[in-house]
């Protein structure tokens, strides 16, 4: 399980605050302000449960873990925290947390779903951890810090409920969050009314949410390039515009046979096919939203050799035509 090492500012931030110097929980090869880390690099979460543990031991709060989600900058999550900003919805941003999210922690998974007029956030944890209360704060605090950057400060969940234990002053999450936090419930999740969840954010820029998801997509495919599922990823979007991709072409780049492949991919549960038709869907979707590209290009991105095969799949996918589709937005 690993964690974007950038994220760890927000810990450094937080630290800070207490007027304690960072420098003596975090060393400089996990983090360093202002020195580049490199796209994507990532260091094991273990690690960062060590530097949690022992600020924990130095600063006596059992409200660190919110000040820790609070210290959280856009920033820190790299192009996943600019594609937040120019969402054009607090629903579109944190589904795209949703979707995107491994990028950033692999042990933290997030769940969304709507009804009786809320917009519901679930956050899990993957595996049990010594910090496993400090992480629930910090993620639930760090969700509600971003979207109050993007929609403003005035925003109040309509609850908030915690797995955690109920904190010796539950007053400090009750002000924080704006509403009465409900702990030792069955999970960790936030409401949001659904008119906040749509209402339409002035940050929003689809230019800029395209550009920076392409370097989440690809940062994501290179994460564990070892890995069978990512290495197929990678080399389907290598292929796709090219319009020859196929079980065939993509094996002989891993330097594979075809059949070696599909019985890789078939020991974790998957097929080429299912692979190579999520990677087109995904990235449909973020094409028609551009008017720049003519549906012949789009076809051609996507690794289709006419417009007209790629039609009738966004059909199948979608029910209605890429045109039709287009018209909507």
């Amino acid at each position: 399980m690993t964690y974007f090492k950038p994220l760890v500012g927000m810990i450094w931030r937080c630290i800070e605050s207490y007027g304690i110097d960072p420098r003596m929980v975090i060393t400089e090869d996990i983090y360093q302000p202002g020195k580049a880390s490199g796209h994507g690099e990532r260091i094991n979460f273990s690690v960062v449960e060590s530097v949690v543990l022992d600020a924990l031991r130095l600063i006596d709060d059992p409200a660190f873990g919110l000040r820790v989600g609070e210290s959280l900058l856009p920033s820190h999550l790299g192009p996943l925290g600019f594609a937040w900003m120019a969402s054009s919805t607090l629903k579109a941003a944190i589904e795209r947390v949703q979707r995107f999210g491994r990028m950033y922690s692999e042990q933290e998974e997030m769940v969304t779903s709507e009804g009786r007029g809320v917009f519901k956030v679930e956050q899990r944890l993957r595996h049990n951890s010594p910090i496993e209360e400090t992480v629930a704060d910090a993620q639930q605090a760090a969700l509600l810090t971003l979207c109050r950057t993007s929609f403003g400060k005035s925003l109040t969940p309509v609850f908030v409920r915690m797995r955690r234990s109920k904190p010796p002053d539950p007053s400090i999450w009750h002000q924080f969050f704006g509403v009465e936090v409900r702990f030792e419930q069955t999970e960790n999740c936030m409401g949001i009314k659904l008119s906040d969840a749509h209402k339409p954010l002035t940050g929003a820029s689809r230019k800029m949410v395209l550009m920076h998801e392409d370097i989440i997509r690809h940062q994501l495919a290179d994460l564990d390039r070892s890995e069978i599922l990512n290495r197929t990823l990678v080399t389907i979007l290598e292929q796709l515009p090219s319009g020859g991709v196929s079980e065939v072409s993509v094996a002989k780049e891993l330097n594979m046979t075809k059949r070696t492949l599909h019985r890789k991919l078939a020991e974790k549960g998957l097929s080429f096919r299912s692979l190579l038709t999520n990677v087109r869907k995904d990235l449909v979707n973020r094409y028609i939203d551009e008017p720049t590209y003519s549906m012949t290009e789009i076809s051609f991105l996507l690794g289709y050799t006419d417009a007209s095969a790629f039609s009738r799949a966004f059909k199948r996918w979608h029910g209605v035509s890429p045109t039709q589709a287009r018209d909507h937005i």
